[in-house]
């Protein structure tokens, strides 16, 4: 029984050695290029670094070509695509090119050969594990053992906003690359001489405006190892929010309710129309607020200049609305006023203060009132009426112009503008 299982097993492994043979006439002819392929890779190692002296650096030229970038102030991430090319040499994998047909260049996969490993420091934790410091690319190899390789990668790296100005807010977003093990002295990442950062094709995101890009290299030095450095590549992106929509949003609102509160300080206290567009602006402050709390981002370290516009903003209008209660009390007055106001009345009327009175309300309740009557008692009254609606212009028109020099601070200060 034996004897027939064995062969029955070397029957099935000669059976499967024939089928696997590749018949002649298929057989690719082994020319030049695959021979050169086969010699550099032949006892070619990936996982060491490419120098035949262990105290050589391998210096790796980083350049962005970049194609698009989007900014969540929400989540504060900052998220960049591009082409990133990277050349270093590589000592294993030089060549003669009289030997091999004078081919100067060739194209090999990126997972064949040593590859630097360069990884974002400050990476949003989020995305951390879809962004490997790895890359599988087509690279160019030339004889003399430099290598190119130029992956399409995408990073997201935080970025903490200001928004003390918006939405006219610029945002200062930086990111660090590097090697997270290797030290300078082993592998050292540098710029391109010529052209670090390319904007040729370049595509501003939804709602931002690229203004400038900042490289610079950072060679940092750690207590826990003195003698070796930690290069960094580091890039800052300033960018401008597109303030358009969020403008005719906010800040035209913002202009509309000063005006409405303003005009309401103008109007007469003899009915409730005043009172009402006081009472209504207030209200307006309230619904705006609630609007904008949907467009705002909340996770920032300053508070927007406009929402501290809309605080001073709603206790002047508080104000305007007591104001208004007050003087339709005094208007109703009849009991004579106190010397003081019927002193202030004659003081502002004599003098050049009488021009800063610019309101005038109207003296009469009722048709009634206009009737001509000879009693002295409601003469009297009539009189002392008077002096308190005169009273009322003063006071009226004082807080108006309060008011109105606190609105113009207000839009100087907090007003953000483009």
């Amino acid at each position: 029984m034996k004897l027939y299982v064995g062969l029955l097993i070397i029957l099935t492994i000669i059976f499967n050695v024939n089928c696997n043979e590749c018949p002649t006439e298929r057989e690719q002819p082994f020319h030049d290029e695959a021979r050169l392929h086969q010699d550099l890779l032949c006892a070619y190692n990936v996982d060491f670094r490419p120098v035949k002296d262990h105290k050589t650096s391998v210096t790796v030229k980083v350049r962005f070509a970049m194609k698009y970038l989007s900014f969540d102030s929400l989540e504060e991430t900052f998220t960049l695509h591009s082409w990133v090319a990277l050349r270093w040499k590589d000592e294993f994998l030089t060549w003669t090119p009289s030997d091999y047909g004078n081919i100067k260049e060739i194209q090999i996969e990126s997972h064949l050969i040593w590859t630097p490993s360069m990884s974002l420091f400050n990476a949003d934790a989020n995305t951390a594990m879809f962004q490997s410091d790895q890359f599988y690319t087509t690279c160019l190899l030339s004889s003399d053992g430099t290598v190119t390789c130029v992956p399409h990668l995408g990073h997201t790296g935080i970025c903490s906003t200001s928004l003390r100005r918006w939405p006219y807010d610029t945002q200062n977003c930086t990111l660090y690359f590097g090697s997270w093990m290797h030290t300078g002295e082993q592998v050292n990442f540098t710029f391109y001489k010529n052209d670090p950062v390319v904007l040729t094709d370049f595509h501003d995101g939804p709602g931002w405006k690229l203004l400038k890009v900042v490289n610079e290299r950072l060679s940092e030095t750690y207590t826990c190892c003195p003698n070796s450095t930690y290069p960094m590549l580091k890039y800052r992106f300033v960018l401008k929010r597109a303030a358009a929509g969020p403008a005719a949003i906010v800040v035209v609102p913002s202009i509309v309710i000063v005006i409405l509160t303003l005009t309401s300080f103008l109007l007469d206290v003899k009915d409730s129309t005043r009172l009402f567009l006081v009472c209504f602006s207030l209200f307006g402050h309230f619904i705006f607020l609630t609007e904008i709390g949907y467009d705002i981002p909340k996770h920032s370290s300053d508070t927007p200049i406009i929402l501290l516009f809309l605080r001073d903003s709603m206790i002047v209008t508080l104000v305007g609305i007591i104001e208004t209660l007050v003087l339709m009390y005094l208007r109703e007055r009849k009991l004579p006023p106190p010397t003081w106001i019927i002193s202030m009345n004659r003081l502002v009327s004599n003098s050049p203060g009488k021009y800063v009175v610019f309101t005038e309300f109207d003296p009469s309740n009722s048709a009634e009132e206009k009737v001509l009557t000879e009693d002295v008692t409601e003469e009297r009254s009539r009189s002392s009426g008077s002096d308190w609606i005169q009273f009322a212009n003063i006071l009226n028109s004082v807080l108006f112009c309060i008011a109105f020099l606190i609105y113009f601070i207000l839009i100087c200060v907090y007003i953000p503008y483009d």
